[in-house]
């Protein structure tokens, strides 16, 4: 599934809108859109935090196909990390 995906996004006061046409596995669409969509918008904003050297950044606006607002979805978010199992 093909979805284009607009972020509105506040680097330490300077705004930025950007959108971009993006994959959405079809499996995961199905199961549920607005979800496997944030997914994809959340690891697309990690990508802009890399270019802008990791500034404080807010996340104003999500939305993909210009209707569907994701915001609070993409907000609540949180990468898994592995376990630590070290024995130190």
């Amino acid at each position: 599934m093909r979805v284009v995906i607009q972020t509105i996004l506040n680097f330490e006061g300077n705004r930025g809108f950007r959108n971009g046409e993006f994959h959405v596995r079809d499996s995961e669409f199905k199961k549920d859109p607005n979800f496997a969509v944030a997914v994809v918008a959340y690891e697309w904003i990690q990508q802009q935090k890399r270019e802008s050297g990791y500034r404080e950044t807010i996340i104003e606006k999500v939305t993909w196909n210009e209707q569907n607002d994701i915001t609070q979805i993409v907000r609540e978010i949180e990468p898994v990390l592995p376990e630590d199992d070290l024995p130190f």
